[in-house]
């Protein structure tokens, strides 16, 4: 039986052939830095993200309005927008990411399954400014290369979010040339979320690290924020927890001044 990392990577092929990632038109924009907003965050950086549905919990918001969330959770303090395209799985779409686009000045991470060099150019045209690489959907499948990818993604004029879930991952992504590493407390393959997975993996880093780093998924209160604040941490990737709330701006800041 395939594990649920390798529906996704089916899915995203599929995709990709039916031409899902032929966009039209072109969002264009001046290009602002995830990485930059990461690192100049006067409080903790959150990368908040809008997720109509998680394959773990079901439906968080399956008939979101992105635009109305967008300015909610730019107005919470988030230094950053995750915008899910990936329709199969997550309920999102390239559409949400295009709507978007104008209606925020923050750096937006195109959130799919990323299997092929159109879905960067779909992100550049659609408004991204960071792209989501995941390490295992590469080292599974060996007629992906990750480092062409990265380059692709940079050719564009892209930043690369490269997302990592063990110590071997961890060290691959510090020899990329990725300009944020992610460390996802859920596992792809069972979809269990241990917030213990970035405070194991990083804790095994004795060298100074270059790369901004930040840790994915699990985050539920301003408590999780605080235990995982370290000074190797740079920031957070939250999603389905600020989609379950009744609050979208009060959720945001609740993390971003934990």
């Amino acid at each position: 039986m395939h594990d649920f990392l390798q529906k996704l990577v089916e899915d995203a092929t599929r995709r990709v052939n039916s031409g899902y990632y032929d966009v039209k038109g072109n969002t264009s924009h001046e290009p602002v830095s995830l990485k930059r907003a990461i690192k100049t965050a006067k409080n903790n950086a959150i990368i908040a993200e809008i997720k109509p549905i998680s394959p773990a919990r079901g439906p968080l918001r399956p008939k979101i309005n992105p635009i109305d969330a967008a300015v909610k959770l730019a107005k919470g303090g988030a230094i950053g927008l995750s915008v899910l395209t990936e329709p199969d799985n997550f309920g999102g779409g390239m559409e949400n990411l295009q709507q978007v686009r104008p209606n925020v000045d923050l750096p937006l991470l195109m959130k799919d399954i990323v299997v092929d060099q159109a879905q960067i150019h779909a992100g550049k045209k659609s408004g991204a400014d960071c792209i989501l690489l995941i390490e295992s959907v590469f080292s599974r499948n060996s007629s992906l290369n990750l480092d062409d990818m990265i380059r692709e993604t940079h050719r564009d004029g892209l930043e690369v979010l490269l997302e990592v879930h063990n110590e071997d991952e961890l060290i691959e992504a510090l020899k990329s040339e990725a300009d944020i590493i992610g460390v996802n407390n859920r596992s792809l393959a069972t979809l269990e979320t241990d917030l213990n997975t970035t405070i194991r993996i990083l804790g095994k880093i004795n060298q100074t690290v270059d790369k901004v780093l930040i840790s994915e998924s699990g985050f539920e209160t301003a408590n999780d924020i605080r235990r995982m604040k370290t000074n190797i941490v740079d920031g957070f990737l939250i999603g389905s927890s600020i989609m379950l709330s009744n609050n979208l701006e009060g959720k945001v800041r609740e993390f971003v001044l934990a």
